[in-house]
């Protein structure tokens, strides 16, 4: 019994070093179709010759937006490298990869039709984007192995999804309610799911299942999902790379460094999924990324804000719990 459960131990190391150099080398290929040149195919005196993808943005309005996933794609190469020793790296490199996916999904709204090399452009962003999703799927992949699915967790997990959207319905009236944004606490219970069992936990149960619940419910469409409902609530994993921070063996109730941290998370957590909602204003509704900040930034801090404090105020019990219902720690 003993040997066949180091073969396991065995089989899965190796399965998580080859996921893990997979995803790294298409990590490295997102990169790469964004800086290598490009062909351009016409022949001809004035367009014949190679084109780099920041000179096809030279002319945009949204060149920033590039350098933004361009540096995400960046840092997330190598902490695909680095998860493969430390767990909270990987979903880290996950986080980072969707983040500068999502900004390539950006930048062809910037296209203006006199910089030229259209089909160069677009080809070189949709490899890059197909590339930086597939290493995320490969990264996100054995973690999934790796998940804690007792009946405990499960059923935590479903009682605070399900308080979440519970405190969806329960609105605080805003001037821009009639167009969607509204503040509410529906993010608390998403963020002790990120706190009591990691960054990828966080990802998964808020990204993917709150958010495809919400999604569905809200009445906006399919096409808001990728923004502002699996960025917008995956958010909450940025919290989670907190956890040793905040839920440390050696903190048994309120404490100065734990609520720190807790602010510190909150206010990251609210920066992304105001992040991500302004993009899908610009994708979907056609807003300036000025104004889609200004519109979302009406509400997003405020429900974010209200978040943390809550949790803040509810840290030392929650600690008490999670000495008393500690979390299977498998490397989230």
């Amino acid at each position: 019994m003993e040997n066949e459960q180091k073969t396991v131990q065995s089989d899965s190391k190796i399965a998580k070093s080859w996921t893990n150099l997979v995803s790294f080398v298409l990590s490295l290929l997102a990169i790469g179709f964004l800086f290598l040149p490009l062909l351009k195919y016409e022949i001809s005196d004035d367009v014949d010759g190679f084109y780099f993808m920041w000179d096809l943005l030279a002319a945009s309005t949204f060149q920033h937006v590039f350098v933004v996933a361009f540096a995400l794609l960046v840092i997330a190469a190598p902490l695909v490298k680095i998860g493969e020793k430390i767990p909270s790296c990987e979903s880290g490199a996950v986080l980072a990869l969707l983040l500068g996916a999502a900004f390539l999904f950006l930048v062809p709204n910037s296209y203006n039709e006199t910089m030229g090399a259209k089909t160069e452009l677009f080809t070189g962003l949709a490899l890059s984007f197909s590339f930086a999703i597939a290493s995320a799927v490969f990264a996100i992949s054995h973690s999934f192995q790796k998940m804690p699915m007792t009946v405990r967790s499960m059923a935590e997990d479903a009682i605070l999804v399900a308080a979440a959207f519970a405190l969806n319905f329960l609105k605080i009236p805003t001037p821009i309610a009639t167009t969607g944004g509204s503040i509410n606490l529906q993010m608390l219970p998403l963020l002790v799911i990120a706190l009591r069992h990691g960054p990828f936990h966080g990802l998964v149960a808020g990204g993917i299942v709150y958010g495809l619940l919400t999604c569905f419910t809200d009445g906006y469409g399919f096409a808001c999902y990728p923004f502002d409902y699996l960025i917008g609530f995956g958010s909450v994993a940025v919290l989670g790379f907190f956890k040793p921070l905040i839920m440390g063996k050696d903190q048994d109730f309120y404490n100065i460094k734990g609520e720190i941290f807790i602010a510190v998370g909150g206010i990251l957590v609210t920066f992304v999924r105001l992040l991500g909602s302004s993009i899908s204003s610009v994708v979907l509704w056609g807003s300036t990324f000025d104004e889609a900040l200004i519109y979302n930034a009406s509400y997003i801090p405020a429900s974010g804000i209200a978040a943390a404090v809550v949790l803040m105020a509810i840290y030392g019990p929650l600690l008490k719990v999670n000495k008393r219902f500690p979390i299977e720690e498998q490397g989230n």
